[in-house]
């Protein structure tokens, strides 16, 4: 499925991530084996941030919102769409997004709800943002995050070392000029693949994921840009869903990017799930602002299966440089 806007212009990007940090190789060497060492050193995750006892990914999207009004000096009553892409929810109901919509005090004409997408989240998400502005008009505020408080357990497996915790908001109105190309597909036959139960045990099939990465996902990248006849250099920079190195360096061989295209910020931050392309924006915002405008082909992918891409034009001026936060609200 493809499409195109042309009208999304995005104002600010924040990113805020917990300040509890672990440490991977301290990890590895509890787990006693050169495997457990050697996936350290393949996946490229050096540290983790995870939240703190009575924080939430909620939490953080509100300290990153806060940032982006202070910014832009926008009038909150202005704001029509609050989307919140979690799989980390505070409550069942209400959506987290009223909570959130409460706590930054934005008025009532507004449209405010969740979306329970994991790694192709953002980037779904300015796709519904994208679609709901066009009748609503107005602001709108994309929300993205994971992060549940856990204990950390003294020997964890192998596939936890890939995952830390964080969140960030988009600040997105409606400007001719930013042309927004996109396309989205999911495969729901290979749900359990990757999954997460209730009880929050995790299911992943590595091999196949990895498979899924070099073979549908390489192929979606390459099609987008032959639909829309997008040439590679009017490309600036990669922003791919943070999986890790292994399958990074794999998309870049796959599809011929020169590697210093495709930017990252899995050493320091880990998989955040939903929240790893504006992460990986922030975390890279000195190599960004080289330039006041830049076009990104914005890529994510996994959980469901789903895979989901955009080209777009950022002005490079509205980003924020990663926050560490141990704020909570402890309203709930």
């Amino acid at each position: 499925m493809y499409g195109k806007y042309d009208n999304i212009k995005i104002c600010g990007i924040a990113a805020a991530a917990p300040r509890r940090v672990l440490d991977n190789m301290e990890f590895a060497e509890k787990l006693g084996s050169r495997r457990a060492k050697k996936q350290v050193m393949l996946t490229g995750i050096k540290h983790r941030h995870v939240v703190e006892k009575g924080q939430s990914a909620s939490d953080l999207s509100c300290v990153c919102a806060e940032r982006l009004f202070e910014k832009l000096g926008w009038d909150r009553d202005e704001i029509r769409v609050i989307v919140n892409v979690t799989q980390s929810q505070d409550v069942h109901t209400p959506s987290t997004a009223m909570i959130i919509q409460k706590r930054l005090n934005i008025g009532q004409d507004c449209l405010a709800f969740d979306v329970n997408l994991g790694c192709s989240g953002y980037v779904s998400g300015l796709q519904i943002m994208s679609a709901l502005l066009q009748n609503t008009g107005g602001k709108g505020l994309l929300l993205v995050g994971d992060g549940k408080y856990q204990e950390i357990p003294e020997i964890p497996t192998t596939d936890s070392l890939l995952f830390g915790d964080g969140a960030s908001a988009t600040a997105i109105e409606l400007e001719k000029g930013y042309p927004l190309y996109y396309s989205q597909k999911t495969d729901g036959t290979r749900h359990a693949l990757l999954s997460v139960a209730l009880d929050g045990t995790l299911t992943m099939d590595g091999n196949e994921v990895l498979l899924f990465s070099l073979n549908e996902v390489c192929q979606s990248i390459k099609e987008l840009k032959k639909y829309f006849n997008i040439t590679e250099d009017e490309i600036d920079y990669y922003i791919l869903h943070q999986a890790q190195k292994l399958i990074l360096d794999g998309i870049g061989r796959e599809c011929g990017i020169q590697k210093d295209k495709i930017l990252t910020s899995y050493e320091e931050y880990g998989n955040t799930s939903t929240a790893t392309l504006p992460f990986t924006i922030c975390n890279n915002i000195e190599e960004i602002q080289k330039k006041k405008r830049v076009n990104l082909y914005l890529c994510g992918f996994g959980v469901g299966l789903a895979w989901s891409s955009v080209v777009l034009k950022l002005d490079t001026g509205c980003i924020l440089p990663i926050e560490i936060s141990g704020f909570s609200y402890n309203d709930l």
